[in-house]
C-alpha cells in the first residue's frame, strides 16, 4: 500500500509543478503566470509535506526555503529537490517539463489567446514566402554535403519559421541551442558555419541589445537572398558545463561544511568576500572535467562569518553527496598547502 501512495502523491506533486512549467513558458502572459503560480503554490505547499512523510525524509524538506525554488523553476528544481532528499528517481521527475510537448495546433490555439498585434504587412505574400522557403529548404536538406548536425540545426530553425516576423527571419538562443539540438557547442558551431557556407542562412542585425539571441534569415537563392548579406562571423554556442560526457547537467551553489580548524583559518585569512580562482582551478583538477565543471569558488560572509561557496555543474544522475565530500577533501588539502606556504 505504501509504494502505491508514494507513487500517486509524487505524481500529483509533479502535476502541480507542471503548472509552474506552464507559467514559465515565454508566451504565457503576466496575468496568467501570476494566477498559475498562485494555484501551484497552494497545491505544492499541501502536497510537499505529504510526500516527505510518505518517503520518510526530514521535515525540513517541506520547509518554505526548500520548496521555494520549485515554485520558481518548476520540474528541474523538483528533480533537484528529489535528488537532495532521496525521493524517487530525479531523472524521471525532471522530465516533467518536456513530457507534454505542445502540438502545432495547441501552439496556434495558445498564441490566439495572447491577442498579439496583427501582422502589419502582406499576409498572403508572407505565407507564400514561407511556403516557398519550406519547399526549397526541404529539398536542400537532401544535399549530401550537409552533415547530420547541420540538418538538425536547419530543421530546428524551420520549426520556428511559421511564427516568424519578418516571415523569413527566426531567432535562436546561442546559449541553449546545442542542448536543444542534442549536440556539442563545437558541433553546433560547425553546423552553423556549414549552413552559412551553403548560402542557407544569413545573419540579421538585432535591434534589441541581446548577448544571447541570434537572428537569422533562412534563404532561398534567387527568392529572398540579400544583395549585401552580412559577412560570416564566428558564433560561440552553448556555455561551459552544459553537458558532461554527453549528459545534461544541473547547477548548484554548494556551501562547503569545513571542520572548525579550517573555518577558523578562513576567518583569519579573509576579512571580506573574495573570489578564489586558485581554489577553483585546484577543485577542477582534482574532480576532473569528466565528472564536474567548477564555475567558481568564493568566500562569502553569513552572519559575519566566512563561508566557502562553490558554484558547479554536474550530470543530473550524479551522486551530489559524494561529490560534495570530494570537494571538502580537496578544499582541506588546498588549505593545508596554503597554511604550509604561509608558515
Amino acid at each position: 500500500m505504501l509504494p502505491w501512495l508514494q507513487e500517486k502523491t509524487l505524481n500529483s506533486l509533479q502535476s502541480a509543478v507542471s503548472l509552474v512549467d506552464l507559467a514559465n513558458e515565454p508566451d504565457t502572459t503576466a496575468w496568467y503566470k501570476r494566477k498559475l503560480i498562485a494555484i501551484a503554490e497552494e497545491i505544492i505547499n499541501r502536497l510537499a509535506p505529504v510526500v516527505t512523510q510518505l518517503f520518510q525524509v526530514d521535515r525540513e524538506a517541506a520547509s518554505h526555503a526548500e520548496v521555494a525554488p520549485i515554485l520558481e523553476s518548476g520540474s528541474f528544481a523538483l528533480a533537484k529537490w528529489c535528488k537532495k532528499w532521496g525521493i524517487a528517481d530525479p531523472q524521471k521527475v525532471g522530465s516533467g517539463s518536456i513530457r507534454h510537448l505542445r502540438s502545432v495546433d495547441e501552439n496556434e490555439e495558445k498564441a490566439e489567446e495572447l491577442f498579439s498585434e496583427p501582422f502589419d504587412g502582406d499576409v498572403e505574400g508572407a505565407l507564400d514566402l514561407k511556403n516557398q522557403l519550406y519547399g526549397y529548404l526541404c529539398r536542400r536538406l537532401l544535399n549530401p554535403e550537409l552533415t547530420d548536425h547541420a540538418r538538425k540545426m536547419m530543421l530546428w530553425m524551420m520549426g520556428s519559421l511559421w511564427l516568424a516576423d519578418p516571415p523569413d527571419v527566426v531567432a535562436v538562443s546561442k546559449r541553449f541551442l546545442p542542448t536543444d539540438l542534442g549536440v556539442t557547442p563545437k558541433q553546433a558551431q560547425e553546423a552553423y558555419r556549414l549552413l552559412h557556407e551553403q548560402g542557407l542562412i544569413e545573419r540579421v542585425a538585432d535591434d534589441e541589445e541581446s548577448t544571447d539571441r541570434l537572428r537569422l534569415r533562412l534563404v532561398a537563392q534567387g527568392l529572398n537572398d540579400s544583395k549585401h548579406a552580412a559577412t560570416y562571423e564566428e558564433v560561440v554556442f552553448g556555455y561551459p558545463g552544459a553537458r558532461i560526457n554527453g549528459k545534461v547537467t544541473m547547477g548548484e551553489c554548494a556551501c562547503l561544511e569545513l571542520p572548525k580548524t579550517f573555518s577558523a583559518l578562513l576567518g583569519r585569512w579573509f576579512k571580506q568576500p573574495q573570489e578564489l580562482s586558485h581554489l577553483r582551478d585546484n577543485l577542477q583538477m582534482q574532480l576532473g572535467e569528466d565528472t564536474t565543471y567548477v564555475e567558481s569558488a568564493e568566500v562569502k560572509f553569513i552572519d559575519d562569518k566566512p563561508r566557502l561557496f562553490v558554484q558547479c555543474r554536474y550530470p543530473i544522475d550524479a551522486d551530489s553527496k559524494e561529490l560534495k565530500k570530494q570537494m571538502v577533501a580537496a578544499t582541506e588539502q588546498w588549505l593545508k598547502e596554503r597554511l604550509h606556504l604561509d608558515g
